[in-house]
């Protein structure tokens, strides 16, 4: 019965760590994008680490201000739902300790082009399509 319980866990374990993908798939890279006239990039890297780069100002990143405290911004891609659920983490360095999360979901609609809706405003819930306020971004690097 102990060996049954150990395999159980064993497999719960992989599916978890398979389902939710460490940074390094193909939406890797900076990316530029076009919401309502204005243009941001961001850049996911391959360490999971995301940066949002918007009207001449920089959010995310290893390190940055925000509000105050010495934070950083992580991502994770979750290709085992569809679609594709991705969250951006901003961790307090210091405490190591989240501060805050924006849930989106992701649709690659090519190696070159990403499409990405995100609950901005404190919404805890995560976009269900890409109907409402989603934002196309196209491969730089």
């Amino acid at each position: 019965m102990k060996i049954l319980k150990r395999v159980a866990l064993a497999l719960v374990t992989l599916i978890v760590m398979y389902s939710f993908t460490a940074p390094g798939g193909e939406h890797v890279g900076r990316w530029k994008g076009k919401d309502k006239g204005d243009i941001g990039f961001l850049t996911l890297s391959a360490d999971g680490y995301a940066t949002f780069e918007f009207n001449g100002q920089t959010m995310g990143g290893k390190s940055y201000d925000h509000q105050g405290v010495k934070a950083a911004m992580k991502y994770t891609v979750n290709n085992g739902t569809s679609p594709a659920a991705i969250d951006f983490i901003i961790m307090d360095k210091r405490a190591d300790e989240e501060l805050g999360r924006l849930k989106g979901i992701i649709n690659m609609k090519s190696r070159n082009e990403m499409q990405m809706a995100i609950t901005f405003g404190g919404g805890a819930g995560r976009p269900t399509d890409f109907s409402v306020d989603a934002i196309v971004f196209d491969r730089v690097k």
